[in-house]
């Protein structure tokens, strides 16, 4: 059953085994939705808990990492302009830099030319945060 081979602590739970072992042995090999929830109602009753969920912030903070870690092509720890440049499209693309250029240096907090991850990622997340906070445009209306 794909619930064992997805969490291998399930069999430490005598119950939760039992509440299988039934499923399994009953023959049936597709379950309907109703039989699913009935089943996920049981484990949860018998002490099986669903992972906790992620913090938003704690996925940004990585998918903000992994887009540095990308742009930061000789490891250096910082972006450079010739760096950041060749990741134009990357950036234009994901967080709509149009100029990287001028980007660039408006968010070099300390002018060197280079971006180190805090004030990429400060940059980066200012974009993330004022593009969640537009408004949607409402659909034109076609009737005359």
């Amino acid at each position: 059953m794909y619930l064992r081979e997805i969490n291998a602590e399930l069999e430490e739970n005598d119950k939760v085994k039992f509440l299988l072992d039934q499923f399994e042995s009953s023959g049936e090999s597709v379950l309907s939705f109703s039989m699913f929830c009935s089943i996920m109602e049981d484990l949860e009753d018998m002490g099986w808990k669903k992972a906790a969920e992620k913090k938003k912030e704690s996925v940004i903070e990585r998918e903000v990492r992994a887009v540095f870690n990308l742009v930061d092509m000789d490891k250096s720890g910082a972006v450079s302009r010739r760096e950041a440049q060749m990741a134009c499209n990357l950036l234009k693309k994901r967080f709509g830099i149009q100029d990287v250029g001028d980007w660039m240096r408006q968010v070099d907090d300390n002018d060197d030319g280079d971006l180190s991850f805090e004030e990429f990622s400060d940059a980066v997340l200012d974009l993330i945060t004022a593009e969640h906070q537009q408004p949607e445009e409402a659909p034109e209306d076609n009737q005359e």
